[in-house]
């Protein structure tokens, strides 16, 4: 699935040669990881910033009121 990669020196000697499988290996791992740490269950709040809150709140502030009486 990967090709061996080749790790060169500044002066274009091959240091170290890491194989396909071992790459492979690195890969899935670090995949496997990523996918642990995912979750499916998120609290779904998204954060306003304040700015925009700010700005909506003197714009329509005439709606706060009529909204708590419905």
């Amino acid at each position: 699935m990967f090709y061996d990669v080749k790790i060169l020196d500044p002066k274009g000697k091959i240091k170290k040669i890491i194989s396909g499988q071992e790459l492979g290996k690195r890969y899935w791992t670090a995949f496997r990881m990523a996918e642990a740490n995912n979750t499916l269950n998120s609290s779904g709040n998204q954060r306003v910033p304040n700015w925009v809150k700010k700005r909506l709140d003197m714009e329509y502030g005439q709606f706060q009121d009529r909204s708590i009486l419905v």
